[in-house]
């Protein structure tokens, strides 16, 4: 997929997440903590760098495993 710097928000999200973007190289390149939005304008979490996917999870469960910007992401078919 073509690199995007596209943002998310978190509108009728329940829970605060964390999101870790990743380049066309695997490298993760930007983190962010997101809170749940319950009224518009929601904010926009920006990472500030093109990005080919990302990976949103429980806030904290990235720094809870040690992932830092700069790691190497891998993905595997089960």
């Amino acid at each position: 997929d073509a690199p995007t710097d596209g943002a998310f928000w978190m509108k009728g999200t329940l829970i605060p997440l964390s999101i870790a973007f990743w380049d066309a190289d695997g490298r993760i390149v930007a983190m962010l903590d997101m809170t749940p939005c319950r009224a518009e304008p929601c904010p926009l979490y920006s990472p500030g760098h093109d990005y080919v996917a990302a990976l949103e999870v429980n806030r904290g469960a990235l720094s809870d495993r040690g992932v830092r910007i700069g790691d190497l992401v891998r993905l595997e078919r089960g």
